[in-house]
């Protein structure tokens, strides 16, 4: 089955990084979090792409993407993936976005006229202090010098699995990808300042004005597992707005906490997840522009 990884150039001469597989129903942009980069939604792109085309891809300051700009911030990754949906040439894109990306996909959506559907893993939510101190704490990797790759991979796998996330190929793909060798360490790809920036920018976002202009389906994923400090990333109660603003949401509640949602495989959730694409879309919605811009 083909794949496809290219780099598509922005009209400000910066690059995003992008990861394609091929499908018939649809098409599917795949947005990450916020320490993320591509690979991470790789368990949904392998369970959809026999029947949904998707992309996914490294957002600026991640990856192989081009570097964030110093006053980076959610509105600019919304406004990378806006110009990234109508230089691929997308009819009626489905958004999907985990964490980070779920802020960038409910603005996005709100901005662009013809969105097929929206699927949002465990973000868009309301803030409060408790993320700053589950986050912050874990960014410290970002900043780190590592003697060698195999002491960021084992520092990080050890990490991981108190959060009962299970080691595998595919994260050890995840975890080599994102870091690279500097002189004579190796350090993540990513400047942490920068990361911290975009972070910050949740505490600026106010869903009140964009949900409401949000008419197409939306799929909203909430992770109750716990994280450290025993409790969920987000409450019920911060994705209530969210659920009251939109007429068209659906809610799935998983067992999984924020970050085995995505590192972890979850079979029955993507079945789920491809029940509601599959209400939505046929091939009748298979975009006649699937070959073009190759």
């Amino acid at each position: 089955m083909l794949k496809m990884w290219r780099k598509k150039f922005l009209k400000n001469g910066k690059q995003l990084f992008i990861h394609e597989t091929p499908g018939e129903k649809g098409t599917i942009i795949g947005v990450h979090g916020l320490t993320g980069h591509h690979m991470q939604l790789g368990h949904y792109q392998k369970a959809f792409e026999k029947q949904f085309r998707m992309i996914t891809y490294d957002l600026r300051g991640r990856g192989k993407s081009s570097e964030a700009d110093p006053s980076t911030c959610i509105d600019q990754h919304v406004d990378d993936l806006v110009e990234l949906i109508d230089l691929l040439k997308v009819e009626r894109p489905i958004l999907m976005g985990y964490s980070m990306g779920a802020y960038i996909c409910l603005k996005a959506a709100s901005r662009l006229e013809n969105v097929g559907a929206v699927i949002l893993l465990d973000g868009a939510a309301e803030t409060d202090e408790g993320q700053k101190e589950l986050i912050l704490p874990s960014l410290v990797r970002l900043k780190t010098p590592y003697s060698t790759r195999l002491d960021y991979i084992t520092q990080t796998r050890k990490a991981y699995e108190k959060l009962g996330i299970r080691w595998s190929e595919h994260m050890n793909r995840i975890v080599n990808y994102e870091i690279e060798k500097q002189g004579d360490h190796w350090e993540h790809k990513s400047d942490s300042k920068l990361i911290e920036k975009d972070f910050m920018s949740f505490f600026d976002y106010n869903v009140e004005q964009y949900a409401p202009s949000i008419t197409a389906p939306v799929l909203l994923v909430q992770a109750t597992g716990h994280m450290v400090g025993r409790r969920p990333l987000f409450y019920d109660f911060q994705f209530y707005k969210l659920e009251q603003l939109i007429n068209t949401i659906e809610t799935i509640k998983t067992k999984a906490n924020h970050l085995t949602l995505v590192f972890n495989k979850q079979v029955e959730l993507e079945w789920r997840m491809l029940d509601f694409l599959n209400r939505h879309f046929s091939l009748i919605d298979h975009e006649s522009t699937y070959c073009q811009n190759r």
